[in-house]
């Protein structure tokens, strides 16, 4: 048998270099979706350079709930084109002790967590683009409740009317 040339090694060893690389993260194959979730620190600067606001999914690993939203809520088309357009995604465990910067102030997952209020899981967090808090969304809330209330923050019908208003006018 001939040996095989050093270059024709090389692209194959590349090849499946960058396939690894590139795989779907374990958050979005846990998930189903094919949400780009980022870091906190990540997010918000990313949040803060694309004008968008920040949405931050609170879950820990225990949580039936967290993951019956990664399956149902996210995947949602719905959901998935409003988290486009409008936000940054996070995804942050609460009970982990993974370091980020929250208003200067170095912190971990979990510190963040109880700073902001969370206390049950799943959370949905919104920031705006400035990265100030908009509100806290308990629990887990279906993929079509969860469209609306995304539009609501992400289109800033917040600033001028009640969501029970929002959703007289919606019917």
């Amino acid at each position: 048998m001939k040996a095989l040339p050093v270059a024709t090694i090389l692209v194959s060893v590349f090849v499946v270099a960058f396939g690894v690389l590139t795989s779907t993260g374990p958050s979005e194959a846990a998930g189903g979706t094919d949400i780009a979730w980022k870091s906190f620190d990540e997010g918000s600067l990313l949040a803060t350079q694309q004008k968008k606001k920040l949405l931050v999914d609170v879950y820990t690993d225990w949580c039936s709930w967290c993951t019956k939203m990664d399956k149902e809520v996210y995947p949602d088309v719905k959901v998935k084109k409003v988290l486009d357009s409008h936000f940054v995604v996070v995804k942050l465990d609460a009970e982990s002790d993974k370091k980020l910067t929250y208003q200067g102030s170095p912190m971990s997952e979990r510190e963040f967590a109880r700073v902001v209020g969370v206390n049950g899981y799943p959370t949905t967090l919104f920031f705006d683009e400035e990265l100030k808090p908009i509100t806290l969304l308990p629990g887990y809330v279906k993929a079509e409740s969860f469209s609306t209330i995304l539009t609501f923050v992400g289109e800033n019908h917040y600033k001028s009317t009640s969501y029970k208003d929002y959703l007289r006018k919606l019917n």
